[in-house]
């Protein structure tokens, strides 16, 4: 609930044998200026100190903030940030993977003020910054999104979902995460989302997201080109065209489909 207009934010992690990243980033949540959050943590039964990095994260700030701890089966990602999320009881959620973490003490204070600034905001997004062997690199997605939001997210998956706060009901509302393995975890509330509203687009970076061998889309050249794959299914079956961003229902978007299909038809009476 919001107390004094100051929208109460769900941060949201899954763990799942998550010790390497896991401390730096809870530690970021703790060292934030702004204390109007709860925290809901979901971890899939590990078997390494996640549990007990959990459990000393929890004893320390306890008084200072709503934790919530819970376990579910490990069934993907998706699975699990939407397990989480249906936990969350805040205006405004954020996700904070396991192998991230806030780039500054005042991110969820930024984050919030944009909220506070504007009632009716749905969501916000911000530039990509990454860290590779330690050193960080932003990059400006949000100039590409400006241009036009809804031809820029049809050619790939441009949104930093690090970097993006959406309000909750908005979340329920548009489905949650895909949980079918052959598509992009978040593509596809994106696009339902930018159908029908546009996001905030700002200028500015709230989380880091760390490169490494271990990363799901970006550990390796294999999973990259995988991700790349599943982002063009994620299209396919939202129904938006690549490079051109019609929707089905887009007046062009039928011509060209009702050309290609003519196309084909008339290519089969040769075969």
């Amino acid at each position: 609930m919001k107390t004094n207009n100051y929208p109460l934010i769900s941060i949201i992690t899954c763990t799942f044998n998550s010790e390497k990243y896991l401390k730096k980033a809870l530690e970021s949540v703790q060292n934030q200026t702004y204390k109007n959050i709860e925290h809901i943590i979901n971890d899939s039964y590990s078997t390494d100190k996640t549990l007990e990095i959990i459990k000393k994260y929890i004893e320390l700030n306890k008084n200072e903030y709503s934790i919530k701890f819970i376990q579910s089966q490990p069934k993907g990602v998706a699975n699990a940030l939407n397990v989480a999320t249906s936990e969350a009881t805040g205006d405004v959620v954020h996700f904070l993977h396991s192998d991230d973490y806030y780039y500054k003490k005042d991110s969820l204070e930024k984050a919030a003020s944009y909220f506070m600034k504007n009632p009716n905001l749905i969501w916000l997004t911000g530039n990509f910054l990454v860290e590779i062997k330690r050193f960080k690199i932003a990059i400006p997605l949000t100039h590409l999104l400006r241009i036009n939001p809804e031809k820029a997210l049809s050619v790939m998956n441009i949104i930093s979902h690090e970097n993006t706060f959406m309000s909750r009901e908005a979340i329920q509302l548009y489905g949650g995460f895909n949980e079918d393995k052959n598509f992009v975890v978040e593509y596809s509330l994106w696009l339902k989302l930018m159908r029908d509203c546009k996001p905030l687009i700002v200028n500015d970076e709230f989380t880091v997201f760390i490169i490494h061998k271990g990363s799901t889309s970006t550990g390796s050249l294999l999973k990259f080109s995988k991700a790349i794959q599943r982002a063009f299914k994620t299209q396919r079956k939202e129904r938006v065209f690549p490079l051109i961003g019609y929707y089905e229902d887009n007046n062009i978007y039928c011509q060209i489909k009702r050309i290609t299909n003519m196309l084909r038809g008339a290519f089969a009476g040769y075969l």
